[in-house]
């Protein structure tokens, strides 16, 4: 008898195993373009047609969108699909300054013919896969996102690791996604998570109604708990899961979002918008925009200008 070799084990060990071919049903082949808009009331684009595929989402706002020679009205959480060679166009209504999430990718995967015409409602686990593909897209690409004339992505010279690998996958998610959710009725709760997970979702968009519904008054978290019945620890437990922000520093962004399309859509001066919204001063007002925003409100004011008046196709 002679004893048995440690590779000689691994190889009984491993007897009688097969392997099983992993299935890709979407295939992001390639990134054209990532962005993130904000834009004006009036912004216009006139137009473009490419031989790659090209969503829009609106995250906030409502704007006119062209797809072929059909005219679609879209509002916050609609997402619509542009397949290869159509042409599409779309612009503000003139009252509402949008936000947009456009983003530009090749595929030649047969399923993706499943979105051609399609216009879809995005939910909370869906926005946040897009949040996170916009997340990893600034950590990748030192091109500015919200640069309307950008016509592909420049690398970083020092690119976190896997950072690219993650916006393909965060966008075949997606994309699997809304086809399982929309086509797959047999199994809702399979689709839609478990029952905890709905009931943060509940919870999470209970409290930003909240905020949205407030962002003229002056509160502390005992008052937001009181009025959405919640506890203040489990409510700084799905903001910092689903955000990575406490609950009232998430409130101050959602209120300096709410500035910034304020500015956007041009009717109130910053007096005005001061008073709106319940800040002590103008001196106040404009440290707070600076501190998240990068920028006073009017540079930022100026700097939105500038993007729309030089969209491409505009008139």
């Amino acid at each position: 008898m002679y004893p048995i070799s440690d590779i000689e084990l691994v190889d009984m060990e491993i007897q009688g195993f097969f392997s099983t071919p992993v299935k890709e049903e979407i295939r992001i082949e390639e990134i054209f373009t990532i962005h993130y808009f904000e834009y004006t009331k009036d912004f216009y684009f006139g137009g473009e047609k490419h031989d790659f595929w090209e969503f829009l989402y609106v995250d906030g706002g409502v704007v006119e969108v062209v797809a072929g020679k059909t005219q679609h009205t879209l509002f916050k959480g609609d997402i619509i699909f542009h397949r290869p060679g159509e042409f599409h166009s779309l612009w503000a209504n003139g009252k509402t300054a949008p936000n947009l999430v456009v983003i530009t990718f090749s595929s030649s995967s047969v399923v993706m013919k499943w979105f051609i015409g399609k216009i879809l409602r995005i939910k909370g686990e869906e926005r946040n896969l897009l949040g996170s593909i916009i997340h990893e897209a600034q950590r990748t690409f030192s091109t500015r996102l919200d640069d309307p004339a950008t016509k592909g992505m420049i690398k970083r010279e020092e690119v976190p690791f896997g950072c690219e690998h993650m916006i393909k996958l965060h966008l075949e998610e997606l994309l699997i996604r809304l086809i399982r959710r929309d086509s797959d009725v047999s199994g809702p709760d399979r689709l839609t998570g478990t029952i905890e997970q709905r009931t943060k979702e509940v919870a999470f968009n209970k409290v930003v109604n909240f905020m949205e519904d407030n962002l003229a008054s002056s509160f502390e978290i005992c008052d937001l708990c009181r009025s959405v019945g919640y506890s203040r620890s489990y409510l700084h437990r799905i903001f910092k899961e689903r955000t990575g922000q406490s609950v009232m520093e998430y409130y101050k962004r959602v209120k300096i979002e709410r500035v910034k399309q304020m500015i956007r859509e041009g009717s109130n001066n910053f007096t005005q918008i001061c008073d709106e919204l319940d800040f002590t001063s103008l001196q106040h007002f404009s440290r707070v925009f600076k501190r998240y925003v990068g920028m006073t409100p009017s540079e930022y004011s100026q700097s939105v200008k500038l993007k729309s008046g030089f969209a491409p196709g505009k008139n």
